[in-house]
């Protein structure tokens, strides 16, 4: 998910708040996330990329909006729901359930003052809204706990605002999923008045500290997996407060998890 860093980067930046960036104290942004997922296939225990037994197909269409709000001007309080529909389908048998999912609520701290390079802190707590007997389930359903340090950098090369945000993060899993080591790098530049290109890495390790349970159908809530995904995104400017994003979203890397490549499309709102 993206994104003041200076008067002149604003409109690029602000859209990469979710990484080391804070709200202005007042100012809040909305990210209506839409995301397509359809896949026959996922990586195995060694990480190979494998079909699904008996011509098995995954699906997930999903709404996410997220919200971030600058109580200071050094603390952004974030909020992100994920709303999911699920369909698993074989020879045999097909399920699908859809509603609520996971709610994560956070904190991030502005570490450093109005410098090129932007530090900061975050603790997101992340709730199940469904009921655990969902099948296909949207989650693991049990609570999980993030600590995570932010580091971003802006500036220029040539005419061009551009901006780099890095992010590493330890997720303590209760119950039996592992627990998971979270990395991110954005890379972004402004292509020009309206248009902002994006490049992004998003990693999940699993710390293998985990025991097996039941994925009532979802390739994606396996309690020990490693998953590596790769995002390219235009964002256009509508008006001074309104961005459309489009991205595509490819899982190039995994263990025990689904393989597939995901259509987002996102609609972005300051207020």
């Amino acid at each position: 998910m993206l994104l003041c860093l200076a008067a002149l980067f604003v409109w690029a930046v602000r859209p990469a708040y979710a990484a080391a960036w804070t709200q202005h104290q007042g100012d809040g942004q909305i990210i209506f996330n839409f995301s397509f997922l359809e896949t026959a296939h996922w990586f195995d225990s060694s990480g190979r990329r494998q079909a699904f037994p008996d011509r098995g197909r995954f699906r997930q269409i999903e709404v996410n909006p997220y919200v971030e709000y600058g109580v200071t001007p050094r603390t952004t309080l974030v909020w992100d729901t994920f709303l999911p529909w699920n369909r698993y389908a074989n020879e045999f048998a097909a399920s699908g359930s859809g509603g609520l999912g996971d709610m994560e609520f956070g904190v991030r701290r502005r570490l450093t003052g109005e410098s090129a390079t932007v530090v900061s802190v975050q603790f997101t707590g992340q709730f199940p809204l469904y009921a655990a007997a969902r099948t296909p389930a949207p989650g693991n359903h049990q609570v999980d706990l993030e600590p995570r340090l932010n580091v971003g950098r802006g500036g220029t090369v040539g005419v061009r605002h551009v901006f780099v945000s890095g992010g590493a993060a330890y997720r303590f899993r209760t119950g039996a999923p592992a627990d998971q080591f979270r990395s991110d790098v954005t890379a972004g530049i402004d292509l020009s008045r309206r248009f902002l290109g994006l490049v992004q890495f998003f990693g999940i390790t699993g710390i293998r500290n985990g025991s097996p349970l039941a994925t009532g159908g979802n390739p994606n809530v396996q309690s020990d997996f490693d998953l590596y995904k790769s995002q390219c995104s235009l964002v256009t400017r509508f008006d001074r407060r309104t961005r459309f994003q489009l991205a595509w979203v490819d899982a190039f890397a995994g263990r025990n998890t689904g393989a597939g490549s995901t259509l987002l499309l996102a609609l972005w709102r300051d207020f």
